[in-house]
């Protein structure tokens, strides 16, 4: 079903989508409350910032959309497989997660308060700054990244985040006001925050997953092989920077400049799944606009 359907048979009353088949959607900023999206398959579909409280989507197949800041409180999320998905930023309070696989997602700054979380598979998601408080969760939550998540007794958690002390000491040089760095080896970055920062990165193999690299200036930089999904690259620079055969899956590309910059071949492409596009300039100067 395409965007156009959808929304008209939505705006003409009907609620009942169960089992739809939604693949490549923009429907952002919408109204949606209400909706019966059961067992439907959605798949690099954009809801950023929609109204979907009260909806049903149990039983549901979701995969590489994009969910941030979006309304999702009091939602039926039990029993539903969730994959690459991000929700930084969303309301899930009161939420229904009963026997809800949701794995390799980016929970940054979700709001789980008061939710169910039963029987819940994580495995793999990323909570930086997620809030769990009053939750009712009895999942086993060893293979989960927390970072400063709030747990349901309120306590502060850092678990299965280990950055090693290279990072650690480029994470305090950072704090204490620094903001131009050259890193010629791969690190494993994931989860750091370095925005505003000049990086000047010659190296491959290289880990910048679930990382807020906001406003960062890669100018001139060769990066290969490298992975920064679901990271914020929103108003970055990359002018003239090689980028060969690295993954930005559902990442923030808002505002963000490509302009001259060698990303694909035959042989060397970039994956951009589930990213967002949003005035973003590509390598040959033209602007696009898939998520605005």
């Amino acid at each position: 079903m395409n965007a156009e359907e959808f929304l008209r048979r939505y705006e003409s009353g009907e609620r009942d989508f169960s089992k739809v088949v939604l693949k490549g959607l923009q429907l952002n900023h919408l109204d949606l409350s209400d909706i019966n999206l059961n067992q439907a398959w959605l798949e690099s579909t954009c809801l950023m910032g929609t109204n979907l409280s009260s909806a049903n989507i149990s039983g549901a197949n979701l995969r590489s959309c994009y969910l941030g800041s979006a309304n999702l409180t009091n939602v039926n999320l039990s029993n539903s497989q969730i994959e690459v998905t991000n929700f930084n930023d969303s309301n899930l309070t009161n939420a229904d997660l009963t026997k809800t696989f949701l794995c390799d997602s980016s929970l940054v700054r979700t709001n789980f308060t008061s939710a169910t979380i039963e029987e819940c598979n994580l495995a793999g998601s990323f909570c930086r700054q997620t809030i769990f408080t009053n939750a009712n969760w009895d999942w086993n939550y060893s293979d989960v990244i927390f970072h400063e998540a709030i747990l349901p007794n309120g306590d502060i958690e850092n678990y299965n985040y280990h950055p090693s002390e290279a990072v650690k000491s480029l994470q305090k040089r950072y704090d204490s006001g620094e903001r131009i760095f050259t890193l010629e080896r791969a690190l494993d970055l994931t989860g750091i925050r370095l925005s505003g920062s000049v990086l000047r990165l010659w190296l491959s193999d290289f880990e910048l997953r679930y990382t807020d690299l906001r406003n960062c200036n890669f100018e001139s930089s060769r990066i290969q092989t490298s992975f920064f999904d679901f990271a914020d690259l929103s108003g970055a620079l990359f002018k003239e920077v090689g980028l060969a055969d690295n993954s930005f899956i559902a990442v923030d590309l808002s505002d963000a400049n490509f302009e001259g910059t060698y990303m694909e071949d035959d042989d060397h492409r970039c994956c951009f799944d589930g990213a967002i596009f949003c005035r973003t300039i590509m390598s040959d100067g033209s602007t696009r606009n898939k998520v605005c």
